[in-house]
């Protein structure tokens, strides 16, 4: 409103200008020192008016809206009331026609002018409206003029209209206002938490960022949120982010804002200081320390947050640098903050890098399979080989699978490397006696309805024409998390073309007992943690001797990995595995070395078994 008063800087002046001069002019026709005094009192009036204007361009940033709307009212009722004595004087005062007719009109053009200027704001047009017109009224009625008298009651019937329309043009005016206002901030408002959208939130970073302050971004992600939706429901997983909300803003300072930029991520900008907004950061992290409880259930719920200095950056390097910081504090374990360095950029950087080339490599077909034999500890042959995945890169050489996996993972390039591991494996099988097998890792990746991983073996064994019992497939038990119905339903599927299934890793995840009697698997391979003090811990051998048991319950074979001393060896062997594998044995080689170990029937090595005292030194220092 007050924009508006003030949107039209030169027609009041000028407007101001043209009234003095009139009345002066009459005043000077007539000799009368009346329009003196009445054009004195309208110049007063159009210079302190003219001084608001400007008043209002230097500081109405920082001035007071009240201020400025009160001060735009006393002028446009003061300039009324003496444009309505100019007109009602000249009337009453003087019989020239010439002077009369000038008044009349200038009065009423004002008159007019009024009522098309503000007829949206009604509170200043019907007291200025009113000023302009009673006085003037009253003074033609009282002229007995015939003509004057219908003037008028013609003016006395446009105040009535005037005031009548500017009230209802300013019901319309203020609902289309209130409508678009609402539309403004349903367009920078999140309806779940009713804090700052993603949009709203950049708009908020701009403006703090315009103004030259310091500024803090921090990024909020909720740890392992998919697990409420999958398990609750969304219904549940959106009170639940409200909630989670309430429990940032309740940490959340004047001068901070807060935002949800989608799913279960949420953002906060401040212009606190270093020190301050690192607290700020642990604050938000400790909020969590009490369990959340939403829809009759109590969850325990943690955050991860990134932190980045925004000052004089840009948007969107700011943001990413934030995004920087969350994912280290995720990969450190979560429940954390994290606080972004140019190191993390230089490790973006080179991931990046290392994603391209492994996207050429693949394309190129330049990465490898080694083979690592599994022997049979009672037959001392080899049962099968585990297929292994090497990258040599030209200048970086030897990529560790741990570094490129995760890497193929995440950017979908997983399922054409699985599916070319899977080809390769059973194609260097064809080339072994009957009885030596396969074995190749699968991606909980490669378990999505939109990659068809049973169409993927199903081809390979159709193109290598291996026998499907030669193939086993070894999955680990993070796969479940995925979708644990989807993932047992391929499972079942696979073993029907008749390959066989291994749970890897065994014993390492959190869900292995609750879900072993649900999957369809034939061998369990036990984990390398679990051998490397069975040697010489008797909780490791009571470990394994459960597992054992439970493996033999449950007609399933057991392979032990990650034998590496002849101790470890002596100590497995007790347990009956149908394999062992390690470096004990060998390493992981290329398709040609292991063809030569194949071809030559060569056996398990021969491997020094642990003196007799030696043995009992360990029993004695374990017990």
């Amino acid at each position: 409103m007050v924009s508006a008063l003030y949107g039209t800087p030169l027609a009041i002046p000028v407007g101001m200008t043209i009234a003095t001069v009139v009345i002066a002019a009459c005043g000077a026709i007539t000799g009368d020192i009346g329009f003196a005094v009445l054009s004195a009192a309208m110049g007063c009036i159009g210079a302190f008016r003219f001084g608001a204007q400007l008043y209002y361009r230097r500081t109405h940033a920082a001035g007071s809206t009240a201020l400025f709307e009160r001060l735009a009212y006393g002028g446009a009722w003061a300039t009324a009331f003496t444009m309505s004595c100019f007109g009602a004087y000249t009337v009453a005062a003087h019989a020239d026609d010439r002077i009369v007719t000038l008044a009349v009109a200038q009065t009423i053009g004002y008159i007019a002018g009024i009522a098309g200027r503000n007829s949206s704001r009604p509170f200043i047009t019907n007291i200025q409206v009113s000023c302009a017109t009673i006085p003037f009224a009253g003074a033609l009625m009282l002229s007995q003029i015939p003509a004057f008298m219908v003037i008028a009651g013609a003016l006395l019937m446009t105040v009535v209209l005037t005031i009548s329309s500017s009230n209802v043009i300013h019901g319309v005016f203020v609902s289309n206002f209130r409508k678009t206002r609402e539309l403004q901030l349903f367009a920078t408002t999140d309806s779940v938490t009713a804090l700052l959208n993603r949009r709203g939130f950049i708009d908020e970073v701009e403006e703090r960022l315009r103004t030259g302050g310091r500024i803090y971004l921090l990024s909020v992600d909720v740890d392992d949120f998919k697990t409420v939706n999958d398990t609750l429901g969304h219904d549940v997983g959106d009170a639940l982010l409200s909630v989670i909300a309430e429990r940032i803003a309740s940490v959340l300072g004047p001068r901070d804002k807060a935002a949800r930029i989608g799913g279960d991520e949420f953002m906060i900008v401040s212009d606190r200081s270093g020190e301050d907004v690192a607290a700020l950061a642990t604050a938000i992290v400790g909020s969590f320390a009490e369990p959340v409880s939403v829809a009759k259930a109590t969850l325990s719920i943690s955050v991860s947050v990134g932190l980045a200095n925004g000052t004089g950056e840009s948007v969107e390097r700011s943001l990413k640098h934030c995004d920087l910081a969350l994912y280290k504090a995720k990969a450190d374990g979560k429940n954390r903050w994290q606080s972004y360095t140019p190191e993390l950029s230089e490790a973006y950087d080179k991931r990046m890098s290392l994603e391209q080339d492994l996207a050429k490599a693949i394309a190129a077909n330049e990465l490898e399979v080694q083979y690592q034999p599994i022997y049979s500890p009672r037959g001392r042959t080899i049962l099968m080989c585990e297929a292994l995945m090497r990258w040599r890169h030209p200048t970086r050489g030897m990529i560790s699978p741990a570094e490129f996996i995760p890497i193929a993972e995440q950017n979908g390039l997983i399922t054409t490397l699985g599916a070319f591991a899977i080809e390769q494996a059973m194609e260097a099988a064809t080339r072994w006696p009957q009885p030596v097998g396969v074995s190749v890792n699968v991606s909980a990746k490669q378990f999505h309805p939109d990659h068809d991983l049973v169409g993927v073996v199903e081809d390979a064994l159709r193109r290598t024409d291996i026998a499907p019992h030669r193939v086993m497939l070894e999955v680990t038990e993070s796969t479940l998390a995925e979708d644990k119905n989807f993932v047992i339903e391929t499972l079942q599927r696979l073993r029907v073309l008749g390959v066989r299934i291994a749970l890897d890793d065994f014993g390492t995840g959190y869900s292995s007992l609750s879900y072993l009697a649900e999957l369809p698997i034939d061998i369990l391979k036990i984990d390398r943690a679990f051998v490397n003090s069975v040697a010489t811990s008797s909780k490791a051998q009571s470990l394994l001797r459960a597992i054992a048991g439970l493996a033999a319950e449950l007609n399933v074979a057991i392979i032990v990995e990650g034998v590496e001393t002849p101790e470890q060896f002596e100590a497995v062997t007790q347990f009956q595995p149908h394999g062992v594998q390690g470096f004990l044995f060998a390493r992981p080689m290329p398709k040609e070395a292991i063809d030569l170990i194949i071809d030559r029937r060569v056996t398990l090595p021969a491997i020094d078994r642990p003196r007799p005292t030696r043995r009992k030194q360990h029993r004695s220092s374990a017990a």
